[in-house]
């Protein structure tokens, strides 16, 4: 049945709601097949590929195509059944407006700039919640006495404010974001359309017995400092493995900084006979065959008995660990389980693919090439690439991310399991056939081993991560980068490049190049909150009276920001509550990049030097305002150019080198900031 004619049958609801409550107060249950009858037409129209609206369970497996391992199943059915103390015809009512918001779903978007539809297993999870909270309220309403219920209560316009206000009360569970949703729906115009009803209850006045989260509670993104840790280290590993395997590295830059980088991290005790030997031993301890083994790995004759066969995987380990001077293997798989986490974080937080996008990232047929641009795909579409959309089907494949699926795939020989999040342990032989990913639990336990071996363990509860956590941080820091807050990674600026690059071909219409655009379009519904939290960020920056301002205007700027802070405060304000409002308002401020400017155009000297990047810097211009904000610039200028120091075809540059150094090291040590993290 065609959506049209599904939805004339929802809209025609309001005008048979007699007949449909008469029906439902009988006894008589069977319905005449009649092309006329209303009540046959309901019950009998399709609502997913397996389900008619008369059934009990509505079940949409087969119409998500390819779902997710962590949603695919019971995640993707409602069973109605289970909410016995909801009267029928409210029942029916609810079907409609769920029936109703599946076949229109951006009708129901929160914000028309943001209208993307609704995917069934988040409809249904904001349904389930509703209809439990609508069961609970109606046991309640039945204590007064069944009989008084049936005569007073037959649709959902008859609950009343103060039914629902007792029943939060008692409520057992959390009133979360989800049941606020279903509220949202049932007081929206569209059900109107649909249900006679006119619910109209405050969700936030109601009183739950059990709270629930504050929004900002959890954070949505990785803080800057976090950020750009742990950016640091992931590129550093994945390089450093690759160079050490004797694997071309893509990114160049990242190569340029590579030995700046050296004194910060221990160094990896791996080479490729190593890894060779390590992955003869993972293979063979599970079972695999000295054919399927030699088709992956080079077999030394150390390793062969006189048989021809391969030694117990126990004799070859004990003779791997005196060739490479290994006291325990347990520092090698430690060493490359840091690795292909590193190279994990590195894909997540550069494409902001959703949870289940990267649970499906195979690696062997992850990357490839279109209108001669490298993208990622996370499954395999077979002659359909030019209907994929980009952030949602497909993402562009910057060189660090080609970099980290390389030494991914190098990892990956040994643990004979092609998808990107799949467990550290190498497969059995049994089982390696049906190869096995992880949903977004594998990769929270990816992500917290992660951060335990670069932060310390007490990090994880800190950073409280959850599997949107890498999409978000990437709108954030494109959303930073719109506001004119500096890069903390050379690599954000490649995904805008790339994206613009690729886009320019026709390949898609539908992304705005902008890095506000595309972290529009990876926040998902947080996209208000996120992009608030970096206007939040960019006015902290330049209007905290209590940070470091570098430059001549500097302490100028400062003490008049302490004036007009203690102003606010007599009048009652917090700091936040003035931020807010100064990002609300927006701020009339010139971003160089390096610095702040609050000269006009008027006091520009043409006379000032350009070193490098360095146009507005504190030591050579008066108007210049620099922060701890501009810290990763700096820091960028600093090790860019200590890369040129002496080096081959710069002789004659090297007092400008060193002069940039200089100045950028002397701004850094100025606000307090070490020069490389």
């Amino acid at each position: 049945m065609l959506i049209e004619e599904q939805s004339k049958i929802l809209n025609e609801f309001k005008p048979n709601r007699s007949v449909i409550l008469a029906f439902t107060e009988t006894d008589v249950k069977t319905i005449e097949v009649d092309s006329q009858n209303y009540i046959y037409l309901l019950n009998d129209m399709p609502v997913t590929k397996r389900s008619k609206f008369r059934d009990v369970v509505w079940d949409y497996n087969d119409d998500v195509i390819n779902p997710g391992r962590n949603i695919a199943g019971s995640k993707l059915c409602i069973d109605f059944s289970k909410y016995t103390n909801i009267p029928a015809f409210v029942l029916i009512e609810l079907k409609c407006l769920m029936h109703n918001l599946t076949l229109a779903p951006t009708r129901y978007a929160v914000s028309s700039k943001r209208a993307k539809p609704l995917k069934y297993n988040t409809i249904i999870t904001h349904f389930e919640n509703g209809l439990r909270l609508l069961s609970h309220t109606f046991s309640k309403i039945n204590e007064i006495g069944e009989e008084f219920v049936a005569v007073k209560y037959k649709a959902i316009s008859d609950i009343l404010e103060s039914d629902f206000r007792d029943a939060a009360e008692d409520y057992p569970f959390t009133a979360n974001r989800e049941l606020e949703r279903f509220f949202y729906y049932l007081k929206h115009p569209a059900t109107k359309k649909i249900i006679e009803h006119d619910i109209q209850i405050d969700f936030d006045s109601l009183k739950f017995s059990i709270k629930r989260a504050k929004k900002l509670k959890k954070p949505t993104y990785l803080e800057n400092d976090k950020f750009e840790v742990l950016i640091e280290h992931s590129v550093y590993r994945v390089v450093e493995f690759l160079k050490l395997m004797g694997t071309p590295v893509e990114d160049k830059t990242a190569l340029t900084h590579f030995e700046n980088l050296k004194n910060n991290f221990e160094p990896l005790s791996l080479s490729p006979d190593l890894i060779n030997d390590y992955g003869i031993i993972r293979l063979l301890s599970k079972g695999y065959s000295k054919e399927f083994i030699d088709e992956k790995y080079k077999i030394s004759p150390l390793f062969i008995n006189e048989e021809g066969g391969l030694y117990p995987h126990e004799n070859i380990r004990i003779k791997a660990k005196s060739l490479h001077k290994v006291e325990h293997f347990d520092k090698v798989r430690k060493q490359i389980n840091e690795i292909y986490y590193a190279a994990c974080f590195i894909v997540g937080i550069y494409t902001g693919m959703r949870p289940n996008a990267l649970s499906e990232i195979i690696i062997s047929k992850c990357l490839i090439t279109e209108d001669g641009h490298d993208l990622l795909i996370s499954k395999e579409h077979k002659g359909k690439a030019e209907t994929l959309k980009l952030f949602d089907d497909k993402w562009v494949a910057i060189p660090i991310i080609k970099d980290a699926i390389a030494a991914a795939k190098i990892i990956g020989k040994f643990k004979n399991n092609d998808y990107l999040f799949s467990n550290m342990d190498t497969l059995p032989a049994t089982i390696a056939r049906n190869h096995e990913n992880m949903g977004s639990g594998g990769i929270k336990h990816f992500m917290e081993n992660y951060f335990m071996k670069v932060f310390g363990e007490g990090a994880v509860k800190d950073i409280n991560f959850n599997a949107y956590m890498l999409r978000h941080t990437l709108a954030y820091q494109l959303f930073r980068a719109d506001l004119g807050l500096p890069f903390i990674s050379f690599q954000l600026k490649h995904i805008v490049d790339q994206v613009g690059s690729y886009t320019s071909v026709g390949a898609t219409n539908d992304v705005t190049m902008s890095y506000g655009g595309i972290g529009e379009q990876l926040s998902d519904t947080k996209f208000g909150e996120i992009r608030k939290s970096a206007e939040v960020e960019r006015v902290k920056s330049v209007m905290n009276p209590d940070a470091t301002y570098l430059g001549p205007k500097g302490k100028e700027h400062k003490d008049r920001l302490k004036r007009a802070f203690e102003g606010y405060m007599a009048a009652g304000y917090t700091k936040e509550e003035v931020y807010n409002q100064m990002a609300d308002q927006g701020m009339a401020i010139v971003n160089m990049g390096t610095g702040f400017c609050f000269g006009g155009v008027e006091n520009f000297d043409e006379s000032l030097p350009c070193i490098g990047s360095l146009r507005c810097n504190p030591i050579r211009c008066n108007n210049a305002v620099v922060t701890k904000s501009h810290a990763p610039k700096w820091r960028e200028v600093y090790v860019s150019n200590k890369a040129l120091l002496n080096k081959k075809g710069y002789e004659d540059r090297q007092d400008q080198i060193s002069a940039a150094m200089n100045e950028a090291e002397s701004v850094l040590k100025h606000l307090g900031e070490e020069l490389i993290l």
